[in-house]
């Protein structure tokens, strides 16, 4: 049985930011890969706000430490002669998530989802607006701690209940099924597929193509977000129906598809094909005719992919390619790599979609009784 990762939210034990496994993986997708059609170059480019990574991370820690203490955490004895402060890692670690561009966080929170954690301290944030002690006269800064340990007791308050808990065990639950699910899949496409040729390729949009960055007002980006969505679900659904219907010598098999938002690339879709490895070879060119055909006709110029079948030597354990269902370092990466890679970052944060429409997908597992004739495989 392969294994499953779970995160028993009734445990005590605090989830700190750093310790979450897989926080790899969210750091990962900051960093936004391009490929330009018509220089043909491929660039990396980081962002460190990139789906909220500095804000989560900072209340994360700043979440961690309030599960951790008990009390007042803001003390008198922080305070110096002549206004000047001495503070602790704690109380820093506070001010840090305090001190957030929260007008900034609060428009990106029209284009992502985050965990109950980070939205139960950005509720407890609106309802007291604590102050910065870096920010007020030193004969402020008592009423400027006590409120900031009002705040602290308040997000304490709010994460340590009933309600919260059994929140925060059926956000895990959901994040937990899509990578479940995957691994299951993958699973039933090997046991009827000897061999399956892999591939990986990110479909976005041109700079400036679907822009929902450039309105300010929540309510304006999520009226824009409504127009965007439909078109990239209906470029989603024609892509894999050309595939499905229209390329029958490709002999794609199965596919997942997990839709992002990136500051720089705007949504975009990590996609994963599954062709069947005795008809066809050739996985780069192949992912690049699906490139292309999502570039100049799926979008029609407006769009830009990334072959990442083409640049399996930068990746340290590669999940793509020819793999066959006796490989066992190359099943491993494709499971606890490449797919991690597509579903884990959603304990963090996902792309929020508008009416509930779904950010993850895949295709029917095929039947067991399906499996093709051949020389029977020995284990």
């Amino acid at each position: 049985m392969w294994l499953r990762f779970y995160i028993d939210c009734r445990c005590s034990k605090a989830m700190n930011f750093n310790e979450w496994k897989f926080v790899d993986v969210y750091k990962e997708k900051i960093n936004e890969e391009f490929y330009d059609p018509i220089n043909r170059v491929e660039s990396l480019r980081a962002n460190g706000e990139g789906m909220l990574f500095d804000s989560v991370s900072r209340i994360m820690r700043a979440v961690s430490v309030v599960e951790k203490t008990s009390g007042d955490i803001f003390r008198v004895e922080s305070l110096k002669l002549r206004g000047e402060m001495a503070l602790s890692k704690e109380e820093m670690c506070i001010i840090s998530a305090v001190t957030i561009n929260y007008v900034e966080f609060e428009r990106g929170m029209v284009l992502f989802k985050v965990n109950p954690y980070v939205r139960a301290f950005y509720e407890c944030y609106r309802s007291i607006k604590p102050s910065c002690p870096q920010r007020v006269e030193g004969s402020e800064l008592p009423e400027c701690f006590r409120g900031l340990n009002r705040f602290v007791a308040a997000v304490r308050e709010q994460i340590s209940s009933g309600a919260f808990k059994r929140e925060m065990s059926a956000y895990m639950r959901a994040a937990n099924k899509n990578y479940s699910g995957l691994l299951d899949y993958i699973d039933a496409l090997f046991a009827r597929y000897s061999r399956l040729l892999v591939l990986r390729v990110d479909f976005s949009y041109g700079k400036g193509k679907l822009e929902i960055e450039d309105y300010s007002r929540p309510g304006d980006r999520l009226d824009a977000l409504r127009i965007v969505a439909e078109r990239i679900v209906r470029h989603r659904i024609e892509l894999i129906d050309y595939l499905k219907n229209k390329c029958s010598e490709l002999g794609m098999v199965g596919y997942v598809w997990k839709l992002e938002y990136g500051r720089e690339k705007g949504h975009h879709y990590h996609m994963m094909f599954f062709l069947d490895g005795a008809k066809v070879r050739q996985d780069i060119v192949i992912a690049k005719r699906i490139g292309e055909h999502w570039n100049n006709v799926i979008t029609q110029g407006k769009g830009v992919y990334y072959n990442c079948n083409g640049n399996k030597d930068r990746y340290r354990h590669c999940g793509v390619g020819m793999i066959s269902y006796n490989e066992t370092e190359k099943l491993s990466s494709l499971k606890e790599k490449a797919a991690i890679y597509l579903t884990k970052a959603d304990r963090y944060v996902s792309a929020c979609m508008p009416d509930n429409k779904r950010t993850f997908g895949k295709g029917n597992s095929p039947k067991v009784s399906e499996r093709s004739v051949g020389r029977p495989r020995t284990h």
